[in-house]
Order: C-alpha cells, then sequence, then structure tokens
C-alpha cells in the first residue's frame, strides 16, 4: 500500500535536496516526479548555484531544470577539457593596448538558443560601454554614475580627497566597494539605492572600513553584502586579508549600514607578496604568490597550493566556476571549482601554451577570462599593442 504524502509538504522537503537527490526522489513514483519537476525547485537550485548570472537574459525558452542540466553538463565538459579540443584563433591588425575584458553573453549562457561567446573590451583605440548603469572612478577621488546608452549623470560623489583606484559593484547590485591604494585611504562601501537615487542636500548613505592600504577587494558571488579585503601594513609590508559582512536596517525613514569583520589574518613574511586576488563561495580566498597559486580559508586555513606555472604569475581571474592564471611564459592554467566535502576546493583543469605567429615569450602583461565554451586572453608585448587569442571549443 503506497502512503501518499500531500504536495506541499513534499514541496518543502524537496527544497532542501541538492540537484542529484531531486533527481533520485523523481524516479520513486508519479507523485514524487511531478513535485520534482516543480520549476521553482530548480529555479532555486540555479539560484544557489549561479547567482552571478542575469537569468532574465539567459534563459529563453528553457525550463530551469533543462537550463541547470545544460548548464551542468558544460561545466562538465570544461573540468575535463584537454588542449586538443580547442581551436586556437589570434585576432589579427594593430588592436592597441587591450585593457578590461567581459562576456557580452552572460558567461556561455544560452541566450534565445543561440550558444555563443561574444566578448568585450576597452582598447587604447577604441572605448566600449555595455552596462546597464556604469560607475565611474576618476583621479580627483570622485565617482560618477551614468545611464548607458544615454551616458546621462546620475549622482557625483566626491568619495576621496586622491584617486579612486578599485571600484566594485556586489553581485546583487546593492553596494558600491570604492578605495584608493594611498595609504590615508580609509574604504569606502555605499549603497547603490542612494547613488540611483541622490536627495538634494544630502550626502549618499556609506560606510568607511577601518582598513587603510587597501589594494584588492572582491565580494563574494554567492553571500550577499560579504566582501573581502586585501591590504599592506607596516614598514614590511604585511599582506593581510579580512572580511566583512554588511547590512543595511531600516527603522522607519532612516536606514543604518552596518560592518562586522567575521574573519582577518596575515600571511607568513616569508611568502611574496600577492598582486592578485579573488573568492569562491565566501569561505575562500585564492591568490598568486611568484609562480604558486594558493587556496586559503578566510580564517587562514591553507587548504592548496598549485605549481602550474615555471614563471611567475602575472594575472589572476575568479568567478563562481572558473579560476584563470597567466604567466610571463606566455602560458594559462585554467581550475575550477568543485563543491564536494566540508570545503569547496579547486581542481585544476587544463594548461594552454601560447600558439600565436610569434613565439618569444616575452610579454609585459597577460590576462585571461574564460565562459562554459571558450577562454580569452591578451598578451602585450610592446607598450603599443596586444595580442587577442582566443580559445573554442569544438561544438
Amino acid at each position: 500500500m503506497e502512503f501518499h504524502v500531500p504536495d506541499v509538504p513534499l514541496l518543502k522537503i524537496f527544497s532542501f535536496l541538492d540537484a542529484f537527490s531531486l533527481l533520485q526522489a523523481s524516479q520513486v513514483n508519479r507523485c514524487w516526479n511531478s513535485v520534482a519537476e516543480n520549476d521553482q525547485l530548480w529555479r532555486n537550485l540555479c539560484l544557489r548555484k549561479w547567482s552571478f548570472c542575469n537569468f532574465s537574459l539567459c534563459l529563453g525558452s528553457q525550463t530551469w531544470k533543462q537550463f541547470f542540466l545544460k548548464q551542468t553538463r558544460l561545466e562538465y565538459r570544461m573540468a575535463s577539457v584537454k588542449p586538443e579540443d580547442f581551436i586556437f584563433k589570434e585576432a589579427s591588425g594593430n588592436l592597441g593596448i587591450l585593457g578590461p575584458m567581459a562576456y557580452l553573453s552572460g558567461h556561455g549562457h544560452t541566450m534565445d538558443r543561440q550558444e555563443k561567446s561574444v566578448i568585450c573590451t576597452v582598447s587604447s583605440k577604441h572605448m566600449l560601454y555595455a552596462w546597464d548603469v556604469q560607475e565611474v572612478g576618476n583621479s580627483e577621488g570622485d565617482i560618477y554614475t551614468l545611464t548607458v546608452p544615454e551616458l546621462r549623470g546620475v549622482s557625483k560623489v566626491s568619495a576621496f580627497k586622491y584617486s579612486v583606484d578599485l571600484l566594485h559593484c556586489s553581485p546583487d547590485k546593492k553596494w558600491i566597494f570604492a578605495s584608493g591604494t594611498h595609504q590615508n585611504i580609509l574604504p569606502v562601501v555605499f549603497l547603490t539605492e542612494s547613488l540611483l537615487k541622490p536627495s538634494e542636500g544630502k550626502s549618499p548613505l556609506s560606510l568607511s572600513i577601518p582598513f587603510p592600504s587597501c589594494c584588492r577587494a572582491c565580494w563574494a558571488p554567492r553571500r550577499t553584502g560579504r566582501i573581502t579585503v586585501m591590504y599592506r601594513r607596516g614598514s614590511f609590508k604585511k599582506t593581510g586579508f579580512t572580511t566583512f559582512e554588511l547590512m543595511a536596517e531600516r527603522t522607519g525613514d532612516r536606514t543604518d549600514i552596518q560592518a562586522h569583520q567575521i574573519a582577518t589574518f596575515l600571511l607568513p613574511l616569508h611568502m611574496e607578496s600577492p598582486i592578485w586576488m579573488g573568492v569562491g563561495d565566501g569561505n575562500m580566498i585564492v591568490f598568486e604568490s611568484g609562480p604558486s597559486l594558493f587556496l586559503f580559508t578566510i580564517s587562514g586555513h591553507l587548504l592548496q597550493r598549485f605549481e602550474d606555472h615555471q614563471r611567475t604569475i602575472g594575472n589572476l581571474w575568479v568567478d563562481s566556476v572558473h579560476v584563470l592564471t597567466t604567466s610571463m611564459d606566455d602560458s594559462l592554467h585554467l581550475y575550477m571549482w568543485e563543491e564536494e566535502g566540508h570545503y569547496p576546493y579547486l581542481r585544476s583543469c587544463c594548461h594552454l601554451e601560447h600558439l600565436g605567429s610569434d613565439p618569444a615569450p616575452s610579454c609585459y602583461v597577460s590576462k585571461a577570462v574564460c565562459d562554459d565554451m571558450s577562454i580569452v586572453c591578451v598578451v602585450s608585448r610592446i607598450r603599443e599593442s596586444s595580442i587577442l587569442v582566443m580559445y573554442s571549443l569544438h561544438m
């Protein structure tokens, strides 16, 4: 005799399952299968795993379950990729010096059933703006908020006496982190709403974070309001990391911003100070030191060390799924986040050597970004031009 649990409590129970367990539950009987197909369950799984993605652009006509399974297959393929699985291309012509890069296609997700990777970059010869709201910091310490594509001014904030060197928007677009690398500057966090809707005669809601000499900062992609700051202190330039949880509490017409320090640690003096850093799920910090890549917890516990480069790592790029390192030897290495066990960890996936027309490994800077179908790398050899290198997976 079968015992039928009502759909509503069963849906609540299923909301605690991971994707694999949900698929197993769907095989029990028709009733469980019907509940396990619920779009809201699969939507929550997608948001939990890919909170960085703009789903309104990429879902198209798919169900959330179809999207989850398809995206998981793409990630599995990238995690097991080999150099021979890529098609190599190199952009020709004098592109000038190429600056920051970003994918317009939403990390390789499907938009209207068209699977393609569209990259956007800024050149010394051309400028391209492609953001819903563009936050711009200048050398005078001001922060401008502009609309796009009209570039209409929304607000201007005089944040510092010195230049704004770091400007990061949180994944949920609620916070703006701003800082300079000058030793007398304290980082400031703004409530985005107060920048987009400035009140006449009132300063935007903000909070200073008591850690000067900030050199990097990263928002946790899956933890609302969590940011990790890298800083340097003292005559020996000790490098430290501290993690804050930000909250905005509204009482009547008043809003108060609070920052709670939840973890902090200093690197050993014998370690070469890192230049680049990234964060994983909010509890992991990844950074380079010389030719090595390190994975620490936010409390300072060393989890992994990788030695995949012969020369110094010159650039590090991190998102919720991938980690890319590039080195002065013209090579790049792909890692991917794995979430089995108590802590997430990094899987070393693939090492790629530059295959371009100029074989001399003499670049002064090299940086890369990736999605689930491609890797794009900029190699700058002289201070007048860059080479854009593209590795596309065979589809």
